[in-house]
């Protein structure tokens, strides 16, 4: 099946969102957030600890579907005794439920700040790599 691939996610993260404890979870990482942008209600989302250079055939990870989409912008004051800066960043909010464990068959790569896809097969235990 094919999926966005959200990388870089913590290990206890995906141990929430496998388990329940988590429904929601907040992307603010440049390469995830241009990736969410993309993703629509109901589509397949990847979720791996692995890093986005590191993605390849055979990294694990956990499947979901999108249920739900927030993008909000958030903006962070920085002073000091001579000047006052802003900066304001885009953070994605996605509700996630779990579908199973899966692994990477092929990734596709789009240039700088592209979703990022990747072609996904769902592991039982019964499946023998």
């Amino acid at each position: 099946m094919r999926c966005y691939v959200l990388s870089g996610m913590a290990k206890g993260v995906i141990e929430d969102i496998l388990s329940g404890n988590l429904k929601t979870i907040e992307l603010r990482s440049a390469h995830n957030v241009a990736t969410a942008l993309r993703v629509n209600l109901g589509d397949c989302v990847f979720l791996t600890y692995s890093k986005t250079s590191d993605l390849a055939r055979g990294v694990s990870g956990i499947i979901a579907e999108v249920s739900g989409k927030e993008v909000i912008r958030q903006s962070l004051f920085y002073s000091s005794p001579h000047y006052i800066e802003e900066s304001e960043m885009a953070v994605v909010r996605l509700r996630l439920n779990p579908k199973g464990i899966g692994r990477i068959i092929q990734i596709k790569r789009g240039d700088l700040l592209e979703a990022i896809e990747a072609e996904v097969v769902e592991v039982t235990h019964f499946t023998a790599w």
